[in-house]
């Protein structure tokens, strides 16, 4: 790994844990303005005063808020985005971003959508390969956010079809993954993919609590911390969902001790 990519991982993961807590504000690209990120900049202000290790949004947006971000928290730029959920395929998803545009607008790593195993497999797989290549010469790290997909992979939450889906993905280039959380043990992945691998979030669970309990679950069976979203801005209190995630992923403190010492520094 070049020099560039290393100091630039190592904003995102902490060298105490080698873990990290992703925030992804990501979703109007595909989702647009859905509850939480209607106020992008308030919501941009309370999750920096966190202390959470990353942030994950599009450039444009990024642009909005440098000011907010700027020495306070590392951040990942999106730089695909063309397939919306209410498009014809969303796994149709092109780039929208240069790696050199993000990298001018102040990112740290970059992140793109692999999904595997659907119709578009060879387009989202080359897409991962190229963007890793011109990323290799300007030293940043690529985060693929890896979801296996039918007809190939229908059961996305199984550990061999994760595992494989993450596997090709290091295999091309990534440098960090971002994927489901499996049915089965995490270890499987965890020990499969030569690169870390933080869990998703996906859409928001039935209370923070549960949200919690996954992520623990996560990180007690390998997975190098977080990327969640929803499950952090679609509570009623972002700041407590991020601090109760920051507890779990780098001191694992047990979800539920977790939550009420974050609530007690709200």
């Amino acid at each position: 790994m070049s020099s560039g990519k290393t100091i630039r991982l190592w904003r995102i993961l902490r060298r105490t844990t080698k873990r990290t807590v992703i925030v992804a504000v990501d979703h109007g690209r595909r989702h647009g303005p859905i509850p939480g990120i209607e106020d992008f900049r308030s919501l941009i202000e309370e999750l920096v005063e966190t202390g959470v290790d990353a942030l994950m949004m599009t450039v444009p947006m990024l642009e909005k808020v440098a000011d907010l971000v700027a020495g306070r928290v590392a951040v990942v730029a999106r730089i695909d985005g063309t397939g919306s959920v209410r498009g014809p395929d969303e796994t149709d998803d092109r780039l929208i971003c240069s790696v050199e545009r993000a990298l001018s607008a102040g990112a740290d790593a970059v992140s793109l959508m692999v999904y595997v195993g659907c119709e578009r497999e060879a387009d989202n797989l080359e897409k991962l390969s190229r963007v890793a290549e011109e990323a290799y010469w300007l030293g940043v790290p690529v985060l693929a956010e890896v979801l296996p997909r039918p007809p190939k992979l229908p059961d996305r939450y199984s550990a061999d079809a994760v595992a494989y889906a993450s596997r090709i993905a290091a295999e091309l280039g990534a440098d960090l993954v971002k994927t489901y959380l499996t049915r089965e043990s995490f270890e499987r992945v965890a020990n499969s993919v030569p690169v870390p691998v933080v869990v998703l979030g996906g859409p928001r669970k039935g209370s923070l609590l549960e949200a919690l309990e996954e992520a623990y679950r996560a990180v007690k069976e390998g997975a190098a911390g977080v990327a969640y979203g929803r499950n952090v801005f679609q509570f009623e209190k972002p700041k407590v969902a991020a601090r109760a995630l920051l507890y779990v992923v780098h001191e694992e403190i047990p979800p539920q001790e977790a939550l009420k010492k974050a609530e007690s520094e709200a």
